[in-house]
């Protein structure tokens, strides 16, 4: 008998044998009606929270003051990261969760298995990039030191660190042809000798950061006297470092003169942070080789070079707090120098003596050095400290009368956290306190009977006289404020035993 169905009575008739699993698939395949409710809610909230990481701005004229990078003239290099690193996980997120059904899942798979492939492959490559002879430091003993016999020739040039800088930023210091040659031991020294009339121990001021090899105070010293002068010095290091880096190398070297150089920028540091240095935990650890890591470097400077020129010279909010940086020494006359500086150096000035001479930050350093002044007796040399001041202990006293006050304390409070007086009594405070840190260990020196030399008036009288002795933007020496050490350094050694003694001993 003739089939007398209809096709479309047979497809009707046939519907129902179709399986329950190839209904679903049917279903899963059919397009979404629309966004859903839950997708409307996430999409909503990733929009929300973008829109509101892009409308708060950073407190940018901050930023400027602690010399830190701004991202299109508006933003701070850690809110920016947040808004850049936001944005991935939105698209990321959005990508996800509109999927449907199996799509769904298979986008979740998508994502883990990138992650699975780019996260090793990136771990191996900065694994590969971190190749020993690009290290800075050797971290071998406590007095890490610069790799051996290691030789470098670079430019320095005197400008400020971020691309959106003060609203009036003159040029600074120049370019300086810096060669950096170090000895077996890893230290800035052109030769090695068994025995050396000096030993020069300090921080980045005295290895000399920013200058040349014939430049550094230790080479200008052994110019003025004729004494063979060892350079201990290493930039970072503070007297926990020199203490070390002294029992290390320095004892072995026999000298008549240990010179320790203080640097008051960074120098006083409490116990605590020596004990973290001694035993390092494995978060620090972690946090150093996540910092020397060339891949997070890269894509850092990325970051800052594509978008820190961006608005660099837009106008600032609170402009008024900053731009009486850089200062101009002397204030008029066509040998007028800038000087820059960070508000820490402020807050730090604003210590008074009676609070210094107790302070945890001050009594640490003030035993290590103790304890280089007690090496020193047993083994016959003379230790002499020398004060180096940060660069506003020098430059504030000269043009004090000539600042604003409200400007100064709003600067100063970028890294006060405690209350301060009003402006105009505030800046005669701080202006009255600028010598405490110096006064406190002159004393202490004297009555430890310590020759303690202060280069602090030779390096104000030289920015009178229109010499630049601090780089502009840079907080270190420049080649002149070396030698202005340096002589300042010479005078007290003449003293404590005469040019015409030392001679007759030499010989």
């Amino acid at each position: 008998m003739p089939d007398v169905l209809s096709d479309d009575t047979q497809s009707h008739h046939d519907s129902p044998d179709m399986s329950r699993g190839a209904r679903d698939a049917a279903v899963e395949a059919a397009p979404p009606r629309g966004l859903q409710r839950q997708q409307k809610f996430w999409l909503a909230l990733i929009a929300l929270v973008n829109i509101v990481l892009w409308l708060i701005p950073s407190d940018v004229a901050k930023q400027i003051a602690n010399e830190r990078q701004v991202m299109l003239g508006r933003y701070s290099r850690v809110h920016f990261s947040w808004i850049v690193g936001v944005a991935i996980i939105s698209l990321v997120g959005v990508y996800i969760n509109f999927g449907v059904g199996a799509e769904h899942r298979r986008r979740w798979f998508r994502v883990i298995a990138s992650l699975m492939v780019m996260v090793p492959l990136l771990i191996v490559a900065d694994f590969l990039m971190r190749r020993p002879a690009q290290a800075h430091y050797v971290r071998d003993t406590l007095a890490y030191h610069r790799p051996a016999n290691f030789s470098i020739e670079q430019d320095f040039s005197d400008k400020p660190a971020t691309y959106r800088t003060y609203p009036h930023a003159p040029k600074g210091y120049g370019t300086v042809d810096c060669k950096l040659t170090t000895d077996a031991n890893g230290y800035r020294n052109a030769h090695t000798l068994a025995q050396y009339d000096i030993v020069a121990l300090g921080d980045s001021f005295t290895e000399g950061s920013g200058v040349s090899d014939e430049q550094p105070w230790p080479v200008r010293l052994h110019a003025h006297t004729g004494l063979s002068v060892y350079n201990l010095g290493m930039s970072g290091y503070d007297p926990f470092h020199y203490l070390e880096s002294f029992k290390e190398h320095g004892l072995a070297l026999r000298p008549r003169y240990v010179v320790c150089m203080i640097y008051e920028g960074n120098d006083f540091r409490s116990a605590k942070s020596d004990r973290k240095r001694r035993a390092p935990s494995r978060s620090a650890k972690f946090k150093r080789y996540m910092k020397q890591s060339p891949v997070i470097g890269a894509l850092d400077r990325l970051l800052i070079d594509t978008f820190g020129p961006i608005n660099a010279n837009g106008p600032v909010r609170h402009a008024e707090a900053i731009d009486w940086m850089p200062l101009m020494i002397p204030a008029t006359g066509a040998a007028s120098h800038a000087y820059a500086f960070a508000p820490k150096q402020l807050r730090d000035l604003y210590l008074p003596e009676d609070v210094f001479a107790h302070d945890k930050h001050w009594l640490n350093p003030r035993g290590q050095i103790n304890r280089i002044h007690e090496l020193c007796e047993q083994s016959g040399a003379k230790l002499v400290v020398v004060f180096a001041p940060t660069k506003a202990h020098v430059a504030l006293p000269i043009v004090a009368d000539k600042l604003n006050a409200e400007a100064v304390r709003t600067f100063t409070k970028y890294k006060y956290k405690g209350e301060l007086p009003e402006a105009d009594a505030f800046l005669k405070q701080l202006v009255s306190h600028v010598e405490s840190r110096e006064n406190v260990m002159r004393r202490w020196c004297e009555r430890e009977s310590i020759p303690f030399v202060s280069v602090t008036d030779a390096l104000r009288q030289a920015m009178l006289d229109g010499r630049q002795a601090y780089y502009t933007y840079d907080q270190h020496w420049t080649p002149i404020g070396h030698e202005v050490a340096a002589t300042e350094i010479a005078r007290e050694l003449n003293q404590i035993e005469p040019t015409s003694a030392r001679v007759r001993k030499n010989n």
